[in-house]
This record gives C-alpha cells, sequence and structure tokens, in this order.
C-alpha cells in the first residue's frame, strides 16, 4: 500500500512550485536523476507532476560521481538546520531509492527520491546539487550520440528479424524510438536508419509500396 502524503507540508525531494526552478544554481537530486535519465528540460521541470521516474542507470551514475568526489552535494541530515558540503566518503553509507507515494488530491501516484543511509538507524538526507556541474557532467550531446546507437541496433534487430517486409510505417518507428530512446533527434534517427539498412541490407524497408512513412 503506497503511503498517503498531504497536499501540504515537508515532503522528501519536492517543493517544486515553478517551471522556472530548471534555472535554478542548484537542483533537488531528483531533479539532476531527471536530467541524467532524460536530458530534457521539460523533465526536470515536470518532477512534481510524477510524470517521469528515474532509471536505475541514472541513479547508478548519480551516486558513482556523488562518490568518487566528481560531484560535490551540500545538504542537510535529520535534525540539522544548516546546509553543508557532503563529503564523497559520506555517500557510501547512503543510498539512493525511488518510492512511489499518494498525495492527497494527486489522482496517481508519484515517485518520490529518497536519500537514506544503507544501515541502521535509517538517517535520511536532504541534498542538492549544482545544476551547471550536473549538465557538464552528463552533456546533452553525450546522450543524444548513445540515443541514436541505441535506436540503430534496435532497427537493426528489427531489420533482421524481418528483412524482406517493413511491418509498420517509419514514422512509428521514430515514434518508438525517441520514446525507448530519450534524446534521439529525427535527423538522428535518419542517420540510424540508413546504417542499419547498410548493415542488414533489408531490401523490404523503404521500398515503394512497403509501409513507410509515406505509405499505409
Amino acid at each position: 500500500m503506497p503511503e498517503m502524503v498531504p497536499p501540504v507540508g515537508t515532503r522528501p525531494e519536492t517543493g517544486l512550485t515553478v517551471p522556472s526552478r530548471v534555472n535554478d544554481a542548484h537542483w533537488s537530486l531528483a531533479m539532476a536523476l531527471a536530467w541524467i535519465a532524460y536530458r530534457t528540460e521539460t523533465a526536470v521541470s515536470n518532477i512534481k507532476s510524477g510524470r517521469w521516474a528515474p532509471t536505475k542507470g541514472a541513479i547508478h551514475e548519480l551516486l558513482s560521481a556523488l562518490r568518487a568526489g566528481k560531484l560535490t552535494a551540500h545538504g542537510l541530515f535529520e535534525g540539522e538546520r544548516i546546509p553543508h558540503p557532503i563529503e564523497g566518503a559520506v555517500w557510501a553509507n547512503f543510498e539512493i531509492v525511488v518510492k512511489p507515494m499518494r498525495f492527497i488530491g494527486h489522482p496517481s501516484l508519484m515517485p518520490i527520491v529518497i536519500v537514506q543511509k544503507t544501515g541502521a538507524p535509517r538517517t535520511r538526507l536532504v541534498a542538492t546539487v549544482p545544476a551547471a556541474k550536473v549538465r557538464k557532467l552528463w552533456p546533452l550531446g553525450r546522450r543524444t550520440a548513445a540515443a541514436e546507437t541505441r535506436c540503430q541496433a534496435y532497427l537493426v534487430a528489427e531489420m533482421r528479424r524481418s528483412p524482406n517486409r517493413q511491418p509498420k510505417p517509419k514514422r512509428d518507428f521514430l515514434a518508438d524510438g525517441q520514446a525507448r530512446f530519450p534524446g534521439l533527434s529525427e535527423r538522428a534517427f535518419e542517420r540510424a536508419w540508413a546504417k542499419a539498412k547498410e548493415l542488414t541490407g533489408a531490401a523490404g524497408w523503404g521500398k515503394a509500396g512497403q509501409r513507410s512513412s509515406r505509405g499505409a
């Protein structure tokens, strides 16, 4: 049973009040995870609505950077009042977990990011990280290139599965790719499509009369 939380008061990793928070100098860990996972400002600004959930990969990357000292967080342990830098060694004893919670007045479960000590007692930590450093460590361009590579691998597998018949329109593959691989642009998709055809020799894909973006 998900935890019920009232609409006011303190909520872990929440408090986003306006979309402009994406321009703040410091992000909550939830906002940082949104950027790492999706590389869009929309994902960062929409964390309050629960429209995204951080991936295990994003959590691993963020924790690794914090533990290695590549990224320094400022935060408060339970009972503290003044934020202070959180040393990299401290993160070895903490984990980032995502718990679905239901807030009164909100129709669906919201993924809430919680930082807690791995052993007893379950001390919690609320922290922020410098947004500029997050963007530098996880640049948009690198995500776009990775998305193109992963999309190409996906298309290669699909073309090898059905080399003589394109099973759905090209525009549907584009939509599918952008849903599967955040950061994938239409131009990157076109490059991945062309390279996949070259690698597989899928003669039935993109031919006139086949199920392409221009047909059926």
